[in-house]
Order: C-alpha cells, then sequence, then structure tokens
C-alpha cells in the first residue's frame, strides 16, 4: 500500500511538471512563424499582429475624438476614418492578390491590415498632439 501511494504520488508530480512544461512551451504566434514559416503559424501571428494594431487605432481614435471641440472637425474625421477604412480594407485585398494569392493570400492580407493600421495610429496620434499643443496641455 505503500509503494502504491509512492507511485502514485510520483506519478502526481511527474504530470504536474509535464504540464507545467507544455504551458511553458507555448511560444508566442509570431515566434513561432518566424522559427518555422508555416502558413498556419503566419496566419496566426498576422491575426495577432492585426487584433494589437486594431485595438491600439480604436484607443487612439476615441482619444483623438474626445479631445475634438468642434464638432464639425469631429464629424468630418468621421467621414475621413470611415473613407480610410475602406481604402485599407481595398488596398490590402489588392496586395494580397497581386503577390501571387493562394494560401499566403490570408496572412498578407492581415499583416497589410495591420501595417496601414499602424501608420494610420501615427496619422492620428499627430492629429492628438496638434490638438494638445493648441489647447495647451
Amino acid at each position: 500500500m505503500k509503494t502504491f501511494i509512492s507511485c502514485l504520488f510520483l506519478s502526481l508530480i511527474v504530470f504536474i511538471c509535464l504540464g507545467a512544461s507544455a504551458q511553458q512551451r507555448k511560444q508566442d504566434p509570431c515566434e513561432k512563424a518566424n522559427e518555422s514559416g508555416v502558413t498556419v503559424d503566419l496566419v496566426e501571428c498576422s491575426q495577432k499582429k492585426l487584433a494589437e494594431a486594431d485595438a491600439e487605432l480604436n484607443k487612439t481614435y476615441r482619444q483623438l475624438i474626445a479631445k475634438m471641440a468642434n464638432k464639425q472637425w469631429e464629424a468630418k474625421l468621421r467621414l475621413a476614418q470611415q473613407a480610410w477604412i475602406k481604402f485599407r480594407d481595398a488596398n490590402c485585398d489588392y496586395e494580397s492578390e497581386f503577390s501571387g494569392g493562394g494560401s499566403a493570400s490570408t496572412f498578407e492580407y492581415n499583416f497589410c491590415l495591420a501595417d496601414m493600421t499602424s501608420t494610420r495610429i501615427k496619422q492620428l496620434l499627430d492629429m492628438l498632439n496638434q490638438i494638445k499643443e493648441r489647447a495647451g496641455n
């Protein structure tokens, strides 16, 4: 009985250690994609990059809208942002197909969206900084 409990205890420790080890091995999707170059990994990485860029864009856009005292500027920004999103999506659709399409088109599309979104974030941050400077903040 004592041996059985010892074996059970040892098995439990090994099981816990293996589970912890597997969790530690879970890589960042982009690190994994850089190492493997496999399409599935590249898609996962591109989705992560796009989600991060999209979250940052929404945050920056909301900050900019909140700082605008002029409703006319706000309305024009909303129109410009809607037009920019349509342009970004159409441009990335073209670029991902132009590069050859196929299985790579999904991650190429997502990376394009993330890249263009990052550029737009910089533009919105510049606008936000100009507003803050004008207000003396």
